[in-house]
């Protein structure tokens, strides 16, 4: 299972890997799944890519759609609970962003 598979899995049934709908509980169940990939060395060149770029992709994004600047360099979760106003609204746009993070990758990809 790669980030894309897990997150999808994680949006159709967030209950099997979450407590709660609370964007806090994927951050730190996606850190949980980096370290056994990076550990078991099962990274995918999709996983790698979204550890290294999402967080930049969401802060542009955010920017640009939001009009949101943020100064100072933070992770996706940092830029997201600060975009928005309550945790369910928080949580659904994780969703929304990853979809597109992840159309725009395997378009890229496809280059």
């Amino acid at each position: 299972m790669n980030i894309e598979e897990l997150i999808s899995a994680i949006r159709k049934r967030p209950g099997m890997f979450v407590q709660d709908k609370r964007l806090d509980y994927i951050k730190y169940f996606i850190t949980g799944f980096y370290c056994h990939g990076f550990v078991s060395k099962t990274v995918a060149v999709v996983d790698t890519h979204f550890s290294e770029e999402f967080h930049r992709w969401v802060k542009g994004w955010i920017k640009n759609n939001l009009g949101i600047n943020f100064e100072e360099e933070h992770g996706w979760y940092e830029y997201i609970a600060a975009s928005t106003k309550s945790n369910e609204e928080a949580f659904e746009l994780f969703f929304r962003l990853t979809d597109e993070f992840f159309r725009e990758f395997h378009q890229f990809d496809k280059n």
